[in-house]
């Protein structure tokens, strides 16, 4: 049952929604602006976490960057509004993002495969799961019901709700998708489909949860690092194949999907070395585009 919270949250953003993406994507720049300079929305976190991240940049290099950080996070805000009116259709003609090399999960589902998918705050994580919406070089072979997305409910049960139906844009079958599974239940929906070839889509760059999912992995943009385990050991037991996904903006706007491979059976690679493969690729993507991540977002907590 939806929340009085909810109602109150769609019944604001509705009508937003049905502006044009370009429209969000311009007014993002204004509430990047209002984010960094005017409500100082955690800038000292941001600072540090840059600073201790690329201890060669000087201070200006470091502002810069900061400033188009807070109009990335303003952008993706703005297009999870544009998200509530999207439709598939709307999505492909919009060319939001494309994947520029889905032969790699092709290959592993053809094998009646399971893909584990290890992404970060990169990109636009809330674009996860809609693949069959989005321009790409070759069709997928799996139906867009077996596409799913691994998320952490919110505190608050409104945004939750209304973020949870957002998340639905790219689905065609939104009334038989099942694919939106919170992490609590991972283990459980994993085991019920051991049988149905899967692409599973989970965020892995937050601090861990718990002790017991805590692990050390090699320093990460070259501070002491730990990990949750989760992913990684959940492809170990199911012997699924494991892959990176980079999340690149281009100049547009729109963003390229590219996988890279981490390991074809799970089940034969440690989850160490496993997390150590996933922050390498991870700190490659961010020397390239260092603007485009969650700096707000107190990841090195030991």
């Amino acid at each position: 049952m939806k929340s009085f919270g909810y109602y109150v949250i769609r019944g604001l953003l509705f009508p937003l929604s049905h502006l044009p993406l370009g429209f969000h994507r311009a007014f993002s720049r204004f509430a990047g602006w209002l984010m960094h300079s005017v409500f100082h929305y955690r800038r000292d976190v941001v600072m540090i976490n840059l600073s201790r991240s690329f201890p060669d940049k000087k201070y200006d290099e470091l502002d810069s960057i900061c400033r188009m950080a807070y109009r990335r996070i303003a952008t993706i805000f703005c297009e999870a509004i544009w998200f509530g009116a999207a439709t598939p259709g709307k999505l492909k003609k919009a060319r939001i993002a494309e994947i520029d090399n889905p032969e790699l999960l092709n290959s592993f589902i053809d094998k009646g495969k399971s893909v584990f998918v290890l992404t970060s705050h990169c990109g636009n994580w809330e674009l996860l799961g809609g693949y069959k919406s989005y321009a790409r070089t070759q069709a997928l072979s799996i139906p867009e019901n077996d596409i799913c997305v691994v998320y952490k409910e919110l505190s608050s049960r409104a945004w939750d709700q209304f973020m949870f139906r957002n998340r639905l844009a790219p689905i065609a079958d939104k009334t038989h998708y099942d694919g939106l599974v919170e992490s609590f239940h991972i283990m459980r929906y994993a085991y019920r489909n051991k049988d149905v070839p899967k692409i599973y889509n989970f965020i892995n760059d937050q601090s861990p949860y718990s002790e017991s999912s805590k692990v050390k992995v090699n320093d990460f943009m070259h501070q002491t690092t730990y990990s949750m385990n989760g992913a990684p050991a959940l492809a170990k037991l199911f012997g699924t194949a494991l892959v990176y996904l980079n999340m690149k903006v281009n100049d547009n706007g729109s963003y390229t999907m590219h996988f890279t491979t981490i390991a074809e059976d799970a089940s034969l690679m440690e989850v160490k070395d496993m997390l150590d493969a996933y922050y390498g690729l991870l700190q490659k993507d961010l020397e390239e585009q260092p603007w485009n991540y969650l700096w707000t977002h107190k990841r090195w907590k030991i």
